[in-house]
C-alpha cells in the first residue's frame, strides 16, 4: 500500500490552504499529536488547565498561526520537533507565570479523551511519557487500519478474535477454540494470525515512515520503528 496520508504528508497538505482537505489534514495532525504533547506538559509539572491551554496554543500556532509555513522537511521527525516546541512553551510559561489561551479555529480534543490518571509530575520522565503516548497513538492508527481492512472483507468478527494475539500471542485463545467458533481448522487460524501480524508490522512501518521527513532514508524509518516497538514493549 502507499504510505498513509499522515503526519508529514498531511502537514504538507495542510500547508496548502487551498487544498480541499487542508482543514481535515490540520485536524488529523492535531488529533495524532495532542495526547503526546499534553502528557509531556503534565509530566513537566503543568497543572491540568495550563497543560490544556499550552497544548491548544502550541497546536493552534503550528496548524493555524503560521507554524506550518515555518516547517522545513529537513526537520526530521514530528515527534522530536513538536516535543522541542512543547518544552520551549513550558519555559515561556514559567517565565511569564501565566498561560495565554488561544482558541482560534483549530481542532479541540474532547476532555473525555484525555486520561491523565497515570501522568505524575516527573520532569525526568517527561520524555518517556511523551514517547509512550506517541507510540500508542501510532499503534492505534495501525490497528484501526488493519481492522478496517478486515471489515471491508466482512471479517470483523475474525479480527476481533485475533487482535489480542497481534499484541501478544500469549493473550490469544487456543487456535483450536477460535477455529471451532469459525468452522475452520487450527492450522487455518494459525495462518490467519501469521498473516495478520505480518500486515500489522507493515502497517506500523508505513505509519512510522509517514511521521518522518519525506526525504528520510529507509534506515531512518527502521530506526524509528525499532524505537516505537521498544517503547511499546517496555512502556517507557
Amino acid at each position: 500500500d502507499a504510505f498513509p496520508q499522515t503526519a508529514w504528508t498531511r502537514v504538507l497538505t495542510a500547508q496548502d490552504g487551498q487544498a480541499p482537505d487542508a482543514r481535515l489534514a490540520r485536524e488529523e495532525v492535531c488529533r495524532t499529536y495532542w495526547p503526546p504533547v499534553y502528557s509531556y506538559l503534565r509530566a513537566l509539572g503543568c497543572d491540568r488547565e495550563d497543560a490544556l491551554d499550552l497544548t491548544q496554543e502550541l497546536l493552534a500556532d503550528f496548524c493555524e498561526g503560521g507554524g506550518l509555513e515555518r516547517v522545513a522537511q529537513e526537520m526530521g521527525s514530528l515527534r522530536s520537533y513538536l516535543k522541542s516546541i512543547a518544552r520551549h512553551r513550558v519555559v515561556n510559561l514559567r517565565r511569564d507565570a501565566a498561560a495565554q489561551k488561544r482558541g482560534g479555529g483549530t481542532f479541540h480534543l474532547g476532555l473525555d479523551e484525555l486520561d491523565d490518571s497515570n501522568i505524575p509530575v516527573n520532569p525526568a520522565m517527561a520524555d518517556a511519557y511523551y514517547d509512550r503516548r506517541w507510540a500508542w497513538t501510532i499503534f492505534r492508527r495501525a490497528m484501526d487500519r488493519l481492522a478496517a481492512s478486515y471489515a471491508s472483507r466482512g471479517k470483523d468478527a475474525l479480527f476481533n478474535a485475533l487482535k489480542a494475539g497481534l499484541i501478544s500471542l500469549d493473550a490469544l485463545k487456543p487456535y483450536a477454540e477460535i477455529g471451532a467458533a469459525f468452522g475452520v481448522g487450527e492450522a487455518q487460524i494459525k495462518l490467519e494470525v501469521f498473516r495478520a501480524r505480518k500486515r500489522l508490522a507493515e502497517t506500523l512501518r508505513q505509519e512510522v515512515a509517514a511521521t518522518l521527513s519525506p526525504d528520510c532514508v529507509p534506515a531512518d524509518a527502521e530506526a524509528e520503528l525499532r524505537y516505537l516497538l521498544k517503547v511499546l514493549a517496555h512502556g517507557t
